[in-house]
């Protein structure tokens, strides 16, 4: 499936209307079946793997950023990629998946976003993880601490791709710590920025020409690039 500009400029809007956690599902709507429904439903690691492999495509693979040590604040500029972020995993996701705990077969789904976006405004860490636990695996909560933790990490062993975490250094003190990279935020800011930038160009080529958004977002983007050349020079 094929989208234009005005079809990623709409997914875009649309994204920006729903809560943090769900709008990196709105990007992947368009190219799923079931659509916005289906995108939240994705286990975590197999939306972020759909994601970077949609910014390999809109965008190219390289992810540059800028990242902070937590020790001197000194500026580190990384480039991540996102083939080599991406980890093997089968194409369908588990539907369900258990674990046993003396002799008893518990049962338990992986997060998805929507469990995201019903934690987004809790606070405390503990109750978080124990409310997402709640939600992904009811018999649990009943269960000890140890069984708990036991499924808890059945779970992240179960979706490794759901925490990217990078293994970072400071070349200025030494400092080595982990940081949580997510593709949804990421991608949401690059497509945003590449929205931003479209828009101006209808704005320029909209005065100079008198065109309509729908008659300028119909060029193609070299086309675009050289009436604006001319407008500009």
């Amino acid at each position: 499936m094929t989208l234009t500009a005005l079809d990623w400029l709409d997914t875009w809007e649309r994204s920006q209307t729903l809560p943090l956690p769900l709008r990196p599902c709105a990007l992947l709507a368009p190219l799923m079946p079931g659509g916005q429904a289906a995108a939240e439903q994705l286990p975590l690691g197999w939306r972020d793997r759909q994601l970077l492999q949609l910014h390999a495509a809109l965008f190219g693979p390289a992810l540059p950023a800028t990242v902070a040590c937590p020790a001197c604040n000194e500026r580190l500029e990384i480039t991540l990629d996102c083939h080599a972020l991406q980890i093997d995993a089968p194409s369908e996701a588990p539907r369900e998946l258990s674990v046993q705990w003396q002799g008893e077969r518990i049962s338990y789904r992986l997060p998805d976003s929507r469990d995201l976006a019903a934690l987004q405004h809790e606070t405390d860490t503990q109750a978080a993880q124990s409310r997402l636990l709640q939600r992904c695996a009811p018999a649990a909560i009943t269960l000890p601490d140890l069984a708990r933790e036991e499924i808890a990490a059945a779970m992240a062993q179960a979706d490794p791709q759901a925490a990217t975490l990078l293994d970072l250094q400071c070349p200025n003190c030494a400092e080595q710590w982990d940081e949580l990279f997510d593709i949804g935020v990421y991608l949401d800011d690059a497509l945003g920025q590449w929205s931003e930038r479209l828009l101006d160009q209808v704005h320029v080529l909209a005065q100079a020409y008198g065109w309509s958004e729908t008659q300028i977002l119909a060029l193609s983007p070299n086309r675009r690039a050289r009436y604006l050349a001319r407008v500009l020079s």
